[in-house]
Parts: C-alpha cells; sequence; structure tokens
C-alpha cells in the first residue's frame, strides 16, 4: 500500500475540482439567487459536473491514507493509534487556522473530527465497514434534506455583506468578517460534506485493505467493466439535482428532492471520475507530470484559498462581490494551474510540501513518547 502515481494523481484531479465548487464561495457573498445568460451557464456545469463530488475523491484517498498510517506504524514497531490521533489533532489546529485566516468552509477540521470516527473503525470487518457506508448514504440523504430546508436561515445568519470593510478591507477585517461566518459556514459542511465524506473514509480504508487500487485486482476489474454504467446513471442523476438547483423543478418538494438526490448521485458519478483517473494513471506516462502535485495536496488547497484572497479580497485585488460564476470557473481552473506548477517547482527541491512536513513532524511525536515509555 505504497504510495502509488494512481493516488496521486487522484489527489490532483481531485485539488482541481474543489477549486471549482470553491472559488465562488471565496468570490462572492452566500445568496440564493440564480444568474442569467454565460453565468447561469457555468453554474449549472459546475453543479452537474463538480459540486459534491470532488470532495469525495479527497476524502476516499483520506481513508486510503489511514490504512497506509496505519501499517507503517505497525512495521515501524510503533502504536499506529498514538500516530493517528496527534497527526488528527495537528490536521484540526490547521482547519482551525486555516477557516479563520483563509477560507470559512474550511473541511479540514471536519476530516480531522470524522477521522477520529475512522479511527475507531480502522479494525472493523468488511461488513460493518460497507454497512457504515450504507448508514452514511441514508443519513446524507436526512442531512441534506434539513440543509435544503435550513438554507434561507443559514444564509440569512451569515448577514448581507459589508459595503466597506470585511473582505473588501484589509486582512484583520477579513478576519473579522470571517470569524463571524465561521460557525454557519461550518454548520454548512456538515450537513453538506459530513455524512457523505464518512462514507469515502470508509471507502478508502476498505479499498487500501482489500487491495483494490492494486494492478490486477479482482475488485477493481470488476468496477471497471461498470464504468459506462457509473457514468451514464451518475451523470443523468447529477443532471436532476443541477436542474432542481437551477430552478427548474420549482421551489416545492420535487425541488427538495433533486436537491437530496445529490446524496445518491454525487458518490455514483465520484466512483466514474476515480476509474477514469485511474486509467488514465496506467494508460498514459505524461500523467506523471499532472500527478506530482498530488504529493503535497493539503499545502496545495490551503494556497488555492490563499491566492484566491489576493485575487478577491480588499488587501488584494479587490474584486470580491464583481466576478459572475463564468468569471469565477475561469480563475478557479487558473489557480488550480498555478497552485500545481507551484509545487511541481517546490517537489524539484524538496521531497514534501511545507504543511505536509510539518503535519508529518506533528505525527511522529508519539513515536519520541513511545520511545520514552
Amino acid at each position: 500500500m505504497a504510495r502509488t502515481t494512481d493516488i496521486d494523481l487522484l489527489r490532483s484531479i481531485a485539488l482541481i475540482g474543489i477549486a471549482v465548487v470553491n472559488i465562488p464561495f471565496l468570490a462572492n457573498p452566500p445568496t440564493l439567487v440564480r444568474p442569467s445568460g454565460a453565468d447561469a451557464i457555468a453554474q449549472f456545469l459546475v453543479e452537474w459536473l463538480f459540486q459534491g463530488k470532488f470532495f469525495i475523491l479527497f476524502s476516499f484517498v483520506f481513508g486510503w491514507g489511514f490504512a497506509v498510517q496505519i501499517a507503517a506504524a505497525q512495521r515501524e514497531g510503533h502504536s499506529a493509534a498514538a500516530r493517528l490521533s496527534l497527526r488528527l489533532s495537528g490536521l484540526a489546529l490547521l482547519g482551525i487556522a486555516h477557516g479563520l485566516l483563509v477560507f470559512a468552509g474550511d473541511i479540514l477540521l471536519l476530516h480531522a473530527l470524522l477521522g477520529a470516527g475512522l479511527l475507531l473503525l480502522h479494525t472493523a470487518s468488511p461488513k460493518v465497514l460497507l454497512g457504515v457506508m450504507a448508514g452514511c448514504v441514508v443519513l446524507a440523504m436526512a442531512s441534506l434534506a434539513l440543509l435544503g430546508a435550513l438554507l434561507p436561515d443559514i444564509f440569512a445568519a451569515m448577514g448581507p455583506p459589508p459595503t466597506t470593510g470585511g473582505y473588501r478591507g484589509g486582512i484583520a477585517d477579513s478576519i473579522r468578517q470571517r470569524i463571524g461566518e465561521w460557525p454557519s459556514a461550518f454548520a454548512f459542511v456538515v450537513l453538506f460534506n459530513g455524512p457523505i465524506a464518512f462514507a469515502a473514509f470508509a471507502a478508502g480504508l476498505l479499498a487500501a485493505r482489500r487491495g483494490a487500487l492494486e494492478p490486477g485486482s479482482p475488485i477493481h476489474a470488476r468496477l471497471d467493466r461498470a464504468l459506462p454504467w457509473f457514468l451514464v446513471v451518475g451523470l443523468g442523476l447529477n443532471g436532476v439535482y443541477a436542474a432542481a438547483m437551477a430552478g427548474l423543478f420549482g421551489e416545492g418538494l420535487a425541488a427538495l428532492a433533486g436537491f437530496v438526490l445529490l446524496a445518491v448521485a454525487a458518490p455514483i458519478l465520484s466512483i466514474a471520475y476515480l476509474l477514469l483517473i485511474i486509467r488514465a494513471s496506467r494508460r498514459w506516462q505524461a500523467v506523471d507530470i499532472i500527478a506530482r502535485p498530488g504529493r503535497m495536496s493539503l499545502t496545495g488547497y490551503v494556497l488555492e484559498g490563499v491566492l484566491a484572497g489576493l485575487i478577491f479580497n480588499g488587501y488584494g485585488l479587490g474584486l470580491y462581490g464583481t466576478v459572475g460564476a463564468m468569471g469565477c470557473l475561469l480563475i478557479a481552473l487558473g489557480l488550480a494551474a498555478a497552485t500545481h506548477l507551484a509545487a511541481t517547482l517546490w517537489l524539484r527541491v524538496f521531497q514534501q510540501g511545507p504543511l505536509e512536513a510539518a503535519l508529518r513532524w506533528w505525527t511522529r511525536l508519539a513515536d519520541r513518547r513511545t520511545l520514552g515509555r
């Protein structure tokens, strides 16, 4: 279960998708008003093909990495529980800092909290993990139903953006606005991402244990043969979700049902994306260039938000609230490319990203405690 090009490419592609989804939230105040024209087309495409899908890939790799870290600790004679507990605490601290200083919609703290639950399940049988995954999908449907009902109140709690200061002001103004938004934003992240993220954690853990990503794996072979079905069904169901978000079903129960459908639709399309990425990884040598930044995906995730702040916030170009959905899509792709370039250049000199190195150092403090007993 060592690091592979497959996993690095999954991380790299997930970073692109996450940037496409997150940039509009960094660029504009939250609103339920739909755009028109080219912006409407861009927003539909993002909701159809990106929203709710790429964080699943990121979460799947998190669960896979959990199994890798457990196996490494056991090989080296150290406590896997101690290592992972420290790692999760470090990730939580980083998530809090990221949420307050960079992006109120941070997912790292949620990953750290859910990781504690995964730590309790790291010895669970495949049957238990499959049951957890199924239960999480059901919970996600209930969670999205609740979120759909509460969304107007959550956006109202964030309040209208200030005409001066806030994200339109300096660094201190931006931090103050972020602190004010963080409770509501975190509640949104918990309801929208939480259950499906944990299902993906369990799927990644199980896939690593069963060698599902290893070349020649019969599990992967069966899934790969079903790829056309995953694509057709995933694109169709996510098209219904995007249509509901676009208001094509009105504002009643049909619209809410379309929103809740994402709990099933997003994982199906995410599986298709995962299988396509693995195919690309194994068939085209050139993907190594794209995969390389996946070695420092944590740093890349944070860097995307930092660069977005320099574009949209008042201490940078000050474009907050002025860029439509099409502009956000183009900026997101540009930021993802810039982040990948920065990672490629960094890795020519260093073996790890700076945040990966810091988290590894923090994690390995557990080894010193074990040896000191």
